[in-house]
């Protein structure tokens, strides 16, 4: 019959030979006389040259006085063992010279021939590596998120902020130690939002991307048009929220206002224009008849009369020239402004427009190209008039041409187009108010009066250049800002 005790051996040391982790005991002088195959590998050290050897070995030097020194006190203390992790990050010294991470466990016990430590270490380089790995991933997704142009956000379902970017905090005046936990309705105003609580409602209940449009107080408390994208997600656990990015449109949807506009005086002056015409050449007929009877009659009756009739005639003359005069521009605002910002602004919202009628668009405006010195809505109406006309001139599609270059106190830009052209007897002609070369009803002659106006205003000026069929190219000059 076996010995349980030789049994109880070799079921031990079974164990310690197939362990997973490093296994190594030492005496009270603190000498390897235990290095289990694990700790071989680990170590990258034979038994036969670690048993006999000290433990320092496989430290590194600058952690050897202090390891001592804690192998002393521990054996002073009625402590048997420390579980693993409860000393911490350890760091060992392999045979080559390499040092690496560990967790370690100690344990202690005394037997007739002394006191023995054995410690277990486990090898977490690549536990360390994924973790390190994981935070610059985090670093590298916060830098980007916080260097987005856009705001970005994650709320659970019941409109409790769980994250906020950077650009969020900034662009909304909302830092994230006073949004996060906290739902819509303790951020925001009442009305916006129970609004932004029925967006995020209505992208739950969709399960899929929504687009809105919400208006949110800025840092300023001004409020401004956001496009914002929101989404459904679940983490891992299968946790929903709801996600969004979001983009101040409010400049542009200043500029699709102002084209509206510009197309409603557009209408008006058509309308002005026919008037003028269909009710001018009348009104000079009953003026001069009603004047010619004035110098006649001797009735004072009909005199009276008469110059009621005049005054009358007068006063609709002044309305109609009201009307034509409608869109007096107002005072300039004029400030530094980035030329290539504004051209690629008005260039989409006219995107749709374009791609209905063919035309491809080629910017060549520089990177350094200094600013101007000029007012930007009105710099957007005179870059919207001229391209809508380029539209109008290819019917059937073509290019569209903008470059920009500096020249020395003044920035060129040129609007040139591949249309029909325009005849060199109307080139003279094209500036003055309310010539057109567009069929009656479609045209005021009132766009390039505008953009003339605009530009000497500013102190710059355009000039035209046109061959027929071949198409026209428009030459802007306008001042750099003084700043330059």
């Amino acid at each position: 019959m076996i010995d349980d005790e030789l049994i109880g051996e070799a079921h031990l040391r079974h164990i310690v030979e197939s362990a997973m982790d490093a296994i190594i005991t030492i005496n009270a002088e603190q000498r390897i006389v235990l290095f289990n195959p694990a700790a071989q590998q680990m170590f990258r050290c034979a038994a036969t040259d670690a048993l006999g050897q000290p433990i320092d070995r496989f430290i590194p030097q600058r952690f050897r006085p202090a390891h001592q020194g804690h192998i002393e006190t521990f054996g002073h203390t009625r402590v048997t063992n420390r579980r693993m992790g409860m000393l911490g990050t350890v760091t060992g010294l392999r045979a080559d010279g390499d040092e690496f991470p560990a967790e370690a466990s100690i344990s202690q016990f005394d037997t007739s021939t002394g006191k023995f430590f054995t410690v277990i270490l486990r090898d977490i380089t690549q536990r360390k590596r994924a973790e390190a790995a994981l935070q610059e991933s985090e670093a590298r997704f916060k830098a980007f998120m916080d260097n987005s142009p856009t705001i970005a956000f994650l709320k659970d379902t019941q409109g409790h902020y769980v994250y906020v970017n950077r650009p969020f905090e900034m662009h909304l005046n909302k830092p994230a130690a006073h949004v996060l936990g906290k739902s819509v309705f303790e951020v925001w105003p009442s009305d916006i939002a129970h609004k932004l609580h029925d967006h995020d409602a209505k992208t739950l209940v969709a399960d899929t991307t929504i687009e809105h449009v919400e208006v949110i107080p800025d840092a300023k408390g001004e409020l401004r048009q956001w496009l914002v994208l929101k989404f459904p997600f679940r983490d891992s656990s299968g946790t929903r929220y709801v996600g969004g990015v979001g983009l101040d449109i409010t400049h542009r949807k200043d500029l699709e206002e102002q084209l509206r506009q510009t197309e409603r005086l557009a209408e008006l002056g058509t309308l002005a224009s026919g008037m003028a015409h269909e009710i001018g050449t009348p009104m000079n007929v009953i003026l001069g008849r009603a004047e010619f009877l004035m110098r006649k009659t001797q009735e004072e009756q009909t005199k009276k009369g008469l110059e009621t009739i005049v005054a009358q005639v007068e006063r609709i003359t002044k309305l109609m020239n009201q009307l034509l005069t409608f869109a007096r521009r107002r005072p300039s605002e004029r400030r530094a402004m980035d030329l290539r910002t504004t051209v690629e602004t008005c260039l989409e919202i006219l995107s749709e427009r374009l791609a209905r009628h063919h035309v491809k668009v080629d910017t060549t405006i520089p990177l350094d190209l200094p600013p101007v010195h000029a007012d930007q809505d009105q710099m957007s109406q005179v870059f919207l008039n001229l391209f809508i006309n380029a539209v109008h001139a290819m019917p059937e599609g073509g290019q569209l041409r903008i470059a920009a270059e500096p020249t020395g106190n003044h920035v060129t830009v040129t609007v040139a187009d591949t249309g029909h052209g325009i005849p060199a007897e109307y080139l003279t002609k094209i500036f003055t108010p309310f010539f057109t070369t567009k069929e009656v009803g479609k045209g005021t002659g009132l766009g390039l009066t505008v953009v003339h106006g605009i530009l000497q205003e500013h102190g710059g000026s355009i000039t035209v250049e046109s061959q027929k069929d071949q198409g026209t190219a428009f030459t802007l000059m306008l001042p750099v800002s003084p700043s330059q």
